[in-house]
């Protein structure tokens, strides 16, 4: 009894389709990254839903945030990134976030109910309509 090969050699076709996915996603990240990714402008720190200071992002400094039921977070804003340094919440995972810079990027700490956003300063345009 003869063994059957159930695994074919990839097609030519195959392989241009690979490619050809392969360049449009690599052409894709790169149009992303020159047009859409930007660095932000300022730090917008919002505890418990209310906005609770916009701080320049290239200035350097550190705050202390009182968020929710008296806990606290320590914002540093450092060469123009920033990032939580120490915070009092049980699982520390805003700590353990990267530094952030880039338009859109955030920092959460939800036992504190603290946001840190990074934000431009130009005007969100218009990004839907309900009727």
């Amino acid at each position: 009894m003869k063994k059957q090969n159930t695994l074919q050699k990839p097609m030519r076709n195959d392989i241009i389709l690979i490619l050809v996915l392969l360049i449009s996603a690599i052409l894709f990240l790169v149009c992303y990254y020159l047009f859409f990714h930007k660095d932000g402008a300022f730090i917008q720190i919002t505890t418990n839903g209310k906005v609770y200071k916009t701080l320049p992002l290239n200035e350097d400094a550190t705050i202390i945030i009182n968020g929710y039921n008296n806990g606290s977070n320590t914002l540093q804003i450092k060469d123009g990134y920033a990032s939580v340094t120490n915070a009092d919440c049980p699982d520390k995972l805003c700590q353990k976030q990267k530094k952030i810079h880039y338009n859109g990027e955030s920092i959460v700490c939800l036992p504190n109910k603290v946001v840190i956003s990074v934000i431009s300063k130009e005007e969100p345009g218009l990004d839907g309509v309900a009727y």
